[in-house]
Order: C-alpha cells, then sequence, then structure tokens
C-alpha cells in the first residue's frame, strides 16, 4: 500500500506566515480605501469644480432642449434641416402609412446626408 508523504504541504509556520501577510495586506487595503473614502466625501475638496460642472451641463441642457423644440438648419448645401420633435413624429407616422416607401425614402435621404462634399479641383501649379 502506498503512502503518501506531506512534502508539498506547507508546515504550520508557514502557514502561520502566509496568513499574517494576507491579514496584514488586506488591513493596508482598508485604511487606503478609508482614507480615499475620507477625502472624497468632505464636501469642500471638489465644491468648485463640482459648481461649475452643474452649471456647465444646464447651459448644454438649455442649448439641447432649444435644439430639439425649434427648426433650423444643419447643412444647407445638402439641403438637411433640423425638425422640432413633435413635428418629426408626426411626418413619421404619416410616411409609414406605406413602410416600403417610407423605407426607401429613408435610405435615400440617408444616403444624400452621407455623401461627401463636394471637393473643388486643385488649382494647377504656375510651373505646369
Amino acid at each position: 500500500m502506498a503512502t503518501y508523504g506531506t512534502y508539498n504541504t506547507p508546515g504550520p509556520i508557514k502557514i502561520t506566515f502566509y496568513g499574517i501577510g494576507i491579514l496584514f495586506a488586506f488591513l493596508i487595503m482598508f485604511y487606503l480605501v478609508r482614507g480615499m473614502y475620507r477625502d472624497n466625501y468632505r464636501g469642500n475638496v471638489n465644491a468648485g469644480r463640482a459648481a461649475e460642472r452643474i452649471e456647465a451641463r444646464k447651459a448644454l441642457e438649455q442649448k439641447n432642449s432649444a435644439l430639439l423644440n425649434s427648426a433650423g438648419w444643419v447643412n444647407s448645401n445638402k439641403a438637411i434641416v433640423r425638425l422640432p420633435i413633435a413635428r418629426a413624429m408626426e411626418l413619421t407616422v404619416q410616411a409609414y402609412q406605406n413602410p416600403e416607401a417610407a423605407r426607401s425614402n429613408l435610405v435615400a435621404r440617408s444616403e444624400k446626408a452621407s455623401a461627401p462634399e463636394p471637393v473643388a479641383p486643385p488649382q494647377p501649379s504656375e510651373f505646369e
């Protein structure tokens, strides 16, 4: 009968040192996280920057709401306009009374909008 030795198992001293090392690592991690938590939640560290971000977000929301609720030109060269959301939804409902025609129209308009702008040919060099 074969006997299996303990040639790969760590001894009790090694296990004790491993346990102390792991415990020490967890304590270091605990104190680092606790310090970060205290620094971030004192309230006055980033108060000025937070106020700037809030003002920037409010300005962006006002600009976007104005753009969403008004008509205007997106690209006048390609005759692409921006419609208010309510009007765009009405036109979509009307267009999809005939789904095949609406889809083909949508694809044609998408291709027109994504077509590259015509570029003027370069001027010939004076040395040619």
